[in-house]
């Protein structure tokens, strides 16, 4: 079942940005690292995490129809949990801001934790890596985690486009 504007704005409003690169995206590396968790949505586990990264281009590019990449070619075939393959998301919103975003490296994992613990954890996990890139978003509806990465990707937009 589809949400409506209001769902999905409560959703994108909810969403609890835990930690944001230290690094400009635009003007950095371009890619935007992530981790988000939310409650599990089905069987199999207690808390649904959803690892990934997101490429941003820093210039606006207007493409033919025809030639829009596929599913395939934005979300690789790999690591896809199967509820999820025949769903397809894109980052509208970004007014003003002259970018494309897509996603790549896409991991699903239904943990056995709950999500303070597994929040802990990708923060220590992180922590001992000395990784400065990632993201970490908790998404109050992992079914509808796109409009939670859309919320975290605006947050990072708003500080490369503020100066």
């Amino acid at each position: 079942m589809p949400l409506g504007g209001d769902e999905m704005h409560d959703i994108f409003e909810r969403t609890v940005i835990v930690r944001r690169p230290t690094y400009g995206i635009v003007k950095g590396y371009h890619e935007l690292p992530y981790v988000c968790l939310g409650e599990s949505i089905g069987e199999g586990g207690r808390t649904t995490r959803v690892k990934g990264k997101i490429n941003v281009s820093p210039r606006f590019l207007i493409r033919p129809q025809h030639l829009e990449p596929s599913y395939e070619e934005i979300f690789g075939e790999d690591n896809v949990d199967l509820e999820l393959s025949g769903r397809m998301f894109g980052f509208l919103g970004f007014r003003g801001r002259p970018v494309e975003c897509k996603s790549e490296d896409l991991e699903l994992k239904h943990l056995d934790t709950s999500i303070d613990e597994a929040l802990s954890q990708t923060m220590s996990e992180l922590e001992r890596m000395e990784d400065i890139t990632t993201g970490v978003l908790i998404t109050p509806n992992a079914r509808y985690y796109p409009v939670s990465l859309e919320r975290f990707i605006s947050s990072v937009l708003d500080d490369e486009f503020s100066e």
